[in-house]
């Protein structure tokens, strides 16, 4: 999902007063990377940091409180401080940087079985994940407050789905962070072989579907060498000739590969198979993304900017998030509905306008990371502007993106009171999906801030 589990200030009451005044500054957030040099293993981590920072092209603009232009401000004094500059920087880029002026155009609600769900959705964190993860990373997600975002997505899912959303949600962030350690600790074949697995359920499981299969070899055509995209395409096929369904939920793969066979049997096997499908077909090509980006970071190549946006929503886990609205809120679209331009057209902006709102509020972390993969870093190289401007111009698309969801809305119930052969659970299934998706927007600003 690629979201930022770091602190930013807390807006006090989530009220629409406080969000028009929604122009969060640095200025006052202390810079914790100069305390970094406390221990030494810290005192190495804040000079990788630093180094990768360097590596990158900056630019400036005119605005003399351009965080770019006072980093080459600082290039002499840098020749003769190094230690002290090095914290500088960062510390001069989270001054200056503003969030954007955002205010969430839609109401969301939060499901009032948030506590009961919360509470089976942790035992099944804990069963799957207390041991097998980094504790770091097990007590960061733990505490991040993951569950905002689906108990406000389903407002009024049952029980049993809701805790199955919550649970769908810590597992991509579980994916998330796994992924994003390997690409710094482990080699390509270490982070292969977690794909592979994952590939392995999936076809497995639906082994009837040959698209499953060619997706394998047609996904990275474009971006990777062929040989290396056959030879992960051959070890999935063939370790899904041997396995069948019942091997993972004995347990024999790893927690994250059995922690998604789970959440994969229990929604499949109580859905349409048209849905299951779909869904199929979604989460294979999230996760072939994640696989993508991930070789990107391990190889240290940057997306073309072009080829970022459009695998954005991928790379995010986005589609996957919407396509589990049918069965967290019991509710069923046909392909025929789902594909529907009316509908793309709200879901694609949605997608988006999450997407991107997540690259504005994790910018300083993926910064002091060394990561270029978030589109204010990539818009700011891109039209040599500062970072600032940058995200003035991500959010400005956000915007542009909401005003399509808005013409996508009436566009969707305008088709449902003239189409007589839609039917009435059918039109209750739309409205389903707008309220989803327009809560999206609002549950992640609220998890952001």
């Amino acid at each position: 999902m690629r979201v930022s589990i770091m602190a930013v200030p807390l807006l006090q009451t989530f009220t629409t007063s406080v969000l028009s005044a929604n122009c969060i500054s640095y200025m006052n957030l202390s810079c914790k990377a100069l305390a970094l040099r406390s221990s030494s293993p810290q005192a190495f981590r804040l000079r990788t940091c630093t180094r990768r920072f360097r590596q990158m092209k900056t630019y400036g603009s005119s605005s003399p409180s351009s965080a770019t232009t006072s980093v080459h401000a600082h290039a002499q004094q840098e020749m003769e401080h190094p230690i002290q500059v090095e914290g500088t920087k960062f510390q001069q880029v989270f001054q200056d940087f503003v969030i954007p002026k955002f205010v969430p155009p839609f109401c969301h609600n939060r499901n009032p079985l948030e506590e009961e769900a919360n509470q089976v959705a942790q035992q099944w964190y804990h069963h799957y994940f207390a041991s097998t993860i980094l504790p770091e990373t097990f007590e960061k997600i733990k505490k991040g407050k993951t569950y905002i975002i689906p108990i406000c997505n389903h407002p009024t899912a049952e029980l049993s789905r809701l805790e199955w959303a919550l649970e769908f949600y810590l597992f991509m962030f579980v994916m998330d962070d796994v992924v994003e350690c390997k690409t710094r600790t482990s080699s390509l074949e270490d982070l292969e072989e977690l794909f592979v697995e994952l590939m392995v359920v999936i076809i497995s499981s639906f082994p009837q579907y040959h698209i499953l299969q060619e997706n394998l070899n047609r996904y990275f055509s474009d971006e990777l060498d062929r040989r290396s995209t056959k030879d992960f395409a051959e070890k999935v096929l063939a370790r899904a000739m041997q396995h069948s369904k019942t091997d993972f939920d004995k347990h024999k793969a790893s927690a994250i590969c059995s922690a998604f066979s789970n959440l994969w049997s229990r929604a499949t096997s109580e859905m349409p198979e048209e849905w299951s499908l779909r869904f199929t077909r979604t989460l294979q090509q999230a996760m072939l993304a994640q696989f993508l980006e991930a070789r990107y970071l391990l190889e240290k190549k940057d997306p073309s900017l072009s080829m970022y946006l459009s695998h954005r929503k991928e790379f995010g886990y986005m589609d996957a998030s919407l396509s589990i609205i049918d069965y967290v809120e019991g509710v069923f679209l046909p392909d025929t509905l789902h594909c529907s331009s009316p509908m793309q057209q709200l879901l694609q902006p949605t997608a988006d306008v999450v997407c991107w709102h997540n690259d504005i509020y994790s910018f300083h972390k993926e910064l002091v990371n060394g990561e270029t993969h978030n589109l204010v870093i990539m818009f700011s190289k891109e039209n040599k502007i500062s970072y600032n401007k940058a995200a003035e111009l991500v959010n400005q698309m956000m915007l542009d993106k909401i005003e399509e969801i808005h013409s996508a809305i009436t566009d969707l119930r305008v088709l449902t009171q003239s189409n007589k052969e839609i039917t009435v659970a059918q039109r209750a299934a739309i409205e389903q999906y707008i309220k989803c998706c327009t809560s999206f927007i609002g549950s992640t600003h609220e998890f952001h801030t």
